[in-house]
């Protein structure tokens, strides 16, 4: 598989290097192949690429994952795995992919248990659940209106996530 399959019709793509880049203002990496698997940064700067990129691939049967950003950092990254797990779940509360993905019938949490399988992370994914929806469910005091408010999160998206290790837990079964 080569870089230049990937190219969607448009203006912005191009190749620079190892990956597939979509210029917005400024290039950002959209994908990479390693091992004829493709790695897709969840970058939440360019949702919109992202999910149409992904049904491209799903339209293809292309094998694919998600990664982070960070990752294509030529420094590399502490506890990849962990930063991994931790964008998949905190881009699954994005809205944006939320609902982009809930659009195109593509389950975000499935490739995550899948790409955890292949590389052998599923004993992080409780940790990292609970880091995320620590963050997902909290509420700030808003003084003047003397109420609770969560500006972050919409309420589907919060009710969703208390489920959410329900669903993970039947995925790593599946």
């Amino acid at each position: 598989m080569v870089l230049n399959d990937l190219i969607l019709n448009g203006e912005g793509w191009n190749i620079s290097g190892n990956f597939l880049m979509f210029k917005k203002l400024q290039n950002i990496p959209v994908c990479y192949i390693k091992d004829n698997i493709v790695y897709i940064f969840l970058d939440a700067r360019i949702t919109k690429e992202i999910i149409r990129f992904t049904k491209s691939l799903i339209n293809k049967g292309v094998e694919f994952f998600f990664t982070t950003p960070t990752s294509s950092n030529p420094k590399g990254v502490n506890k990849l795995e962990y930063e991994i797990l931790y964008n998949y779940l905190l881009s699954y509360a994005n809205s944006k992919f939320f609902y982009g993905f809930k659009k195109i019938n593509f389950d975000l949490i499935d490739n995550m248990i899948k790409w955890s399988k292949f590389s052998n992370t599923t004993h992080l994914i409780k940790s990292v659940y609970e880091d995320v929806n620590r963050k997902v469910q909290s509420k700030n005091w808003h003084f003047i209106f003397d109420t609770v408010m969560n500006y972050k999160y919409s309420d589907e998206i919060r009710d969703n996530f208390n489920s959410l290790y329900r669903h993970i837990q039947i995925c790593k079964i599946l």
